[in-house]
């Protein structure tokens, strides 16, 4: 059963205009970042943000591509068949989730791997890529919260583009500051990345973060899920599931 939905929601995913373009989208993005890398067009704090929007763009794009996708489903009636049907409504919300979740975290890994702009093991590149993949369930439960149709759906997940830049903004400070934009779910995944960036300074004693690699890590792991669950009640609420 869950290979054939799997089957049935990567077709529905490739089958829209807008959720292809997003599948894709990343992709072409880390394709465009390699060549600016691998051509010194890029050096120094524009290097290391362009880095961190690598890490960070994967989670938020396929979260608005699952939060397209469940708009779908309410539009077209689905999640009223499946309410009749044998499986679980909520089964079916999460399948799509973590469907979407899967698809981003190795995405993510291809991203920072074939650009070469993060210096981390696999297993490192790894973490970073399922802590950003997080952001899908907190932007796709975010958009249909709020949003009763497409055309809603895409402004919504315009106002929730504040969660892409203040991570962004957090790339300047490294005191105390930094904890104004920890409330971004990709804060901490970025916040990583940037001490991956910073540390040969970090390891010389020239610079200091408040948190190592891993301890950014744990905390933003704790964190999202947390924060995945308040939203999931939320949007619970909201759509009477």
């Amino acid at each position: 059963m869950l290979l054939t939905m799997s089957k049935f929601e990567l077709k529905n995913l490739l089958r829209d205009r807008m959720t292809g373009v997003m599948v894709v989208y990343p992709l072409v993005l880390g394709g465009l970042g390699k060549y600016l890398i691998d051509n010194q067009i890029l050096e120094g704090q524009v290097m290391g943000i362009v880095a961190m929007m690598i890490a960070l763009l994967t989670g938020f794009t396929y979260g608005a591509m699952a939060g397209f996708s469940l708009l779908d489903d309410r539009d077209d009636q689905v999640l009223i068949s499946i309410q009749i049907s044998p499986v679980p409504l909520a089964f079916y919300i999460w399948f799509k989730i973590f469907f979407v979740f899967l698809l981003a975290v190795v995405s993510g890994y291809f991203l920072i791997w074939i650009t070469g702009a993060i210096n981390l093991s696999a297993g490192e590149i790894f973490l970073v890529s399922m802590l950003s993949a997080l952001q899908v369930p907190i932007v796709a439960f975010l958009v249909n919260a709020f949003a009763k149709n497409k055309i809603e759906g895409f402004i919504t997940m315009k106002a929730t583009g504040f969660l892409l830049m203040l991570p962004i903004g957090s790339f300047f400070f490294l005191d105390a500051k930094e904890w104004f934009f920890a409330l971004a779910p990709g804060h901490w995944a970025g916040k990583a990345v940037q001490y991956s960036l910073l540390q040969p300074m970090i390891d010389a004693g020239m610079v200091e973060m408040n948190l190592t690699f891993y301890q950014y890590i744990g905390a933003g792991l704790l964190y999202n899920l947390l924060l995945i669950a308040v939203i999931y009640r939320f949007f619970s609420k909201k759509n009477e599931i």
